[in-house]
């Protein structure tokens, strides 16, 4: 290797090695950490004590844990499906040849970009079923409710709140879904229009097979994102206690309050594991289930 080509790598490793180090000490050094711990007995202040299988053994025999296992897979089920059909729906409105269609793009973006915490207070102020709940005060006005709607302080209404909460942030999935719309091939439409096909015909024959690897893309993200709510439940609920009476305990909850809460790092630390193994498995089936369905213009599937 002659000189330039030396400094060339050196001037490459050095910019990659912030990169590196952050990963290994913020990412490696505390996932191997966990993993040990949570084969432990570590109960703050005292140190850690190797205690086998027990936390893993302790977590499925705690009916808590398979309460906010339901709560997320609930959750998981019912806010991916939902929240890629009204990205979608939002796309093909903005995909369209208007004047202005960039003013609309934007602004139905920017709630995506509003921090987590901002947004939960936000709609926890609007929700609200006391008096200065704005939703709750238009709906009394206007006749159509008697009394307040708890919409989060109910264990009824609270987890259907926080996935209609979900879809405030449906832009950030609108860009993709408006990438994957735009890079249909014009001539297919334009042949298929010949050949009698109406708009319907041409979203399911055209449109939804060639996006196809665009649905996939905000499905994986949504169903990794699904599974690990936290931020809407500790606002909403006020804590870690996943109140009302455990319809918003999800499971990151869950591992905070066990951590962090009870000082239980072990508990806390198998939990996350378990937590790791749920999302990999869910990824990899719904990997090996596109298969039947992902198809990409190259052919291959």
């Amino acid at each position: 290797m002659n000189i330039q080509r030396r400094r060339e790598a050196l001037a490459g490793y050095g910019f990659l090695t912030p990169v590196l180090a952050g990963l290994l000490i913020w990412t490696l050094v505390p996932m191997v950490a966990s993993f040990y711990y949570s084969f432990t007995r570590y109960d703050l202040p005292e140190p850690p004590s190797f205690v086998g299988l027990a936390n893993y053994a302790a977590l499925f025999r705690d009916p808590t844990f398979y309460n906010s296992l339901r709560v997320t897979l609930t959750f998981a089920v019912v806010s991916v499906p939902l929240g890629l059909a009204v990205g979608l729906m939002i796309a093909l409105l903005l995909n369209q040849r208007v004047p202005g269609m960039r003013v609309f793009r934007t602004l139905i973006y920017l709630p995506s970009v509003i921090p987590l915490i901002a947004g939960a207070v936000v709609f926890k102020d609007m929700l609200a079923p006391s008096g200065y709940g704005l939703v709750n005060y238009v709906l009394a006005k206007v006749g159509l409710v008697d009394r307040p709607i708890e919409f989060f302080t109910s264990p009824s209404t609270a987890l259907w709140s926080v996935i209609f909460m979900g879809l405030w942030g449906a832009g950030g999935s609108m860009l993709v879904w408006l990438a994957g719309l735009q890079s249909v091939p014009e001539d297919l439409y334009d042949a298929s229009r010949i050949d009698g096909a109406g708009a319907v015909r041409r979203f399911f024959s055209i449109t939804l097979p060639i996006i196809s690897p665009t649905i996939l893309f905000n499905a994986v993200l949504g169903i990794i994102g699904s599974l690990q709510v936290f931020v809407q439940s500790l606002v909403i609920s006020g804590g870690a206690s996943g109140a009302p009476l455990g319809a918003l305990d999800f499971i990151d909850v869950f591992i905070y309050r066990q951590a962090f809460s009870f000082l239980k790092m072990g508990t806390g630390a198998a939990t996350a594991w378990v937590l790791f193994a749920i999302v990999l498995v869910v990824t990899l089936l719904f990997f090996r289930w596109s298969r039947r369905w992902v198809f990409y213009q190259g052919g291959d599937r």
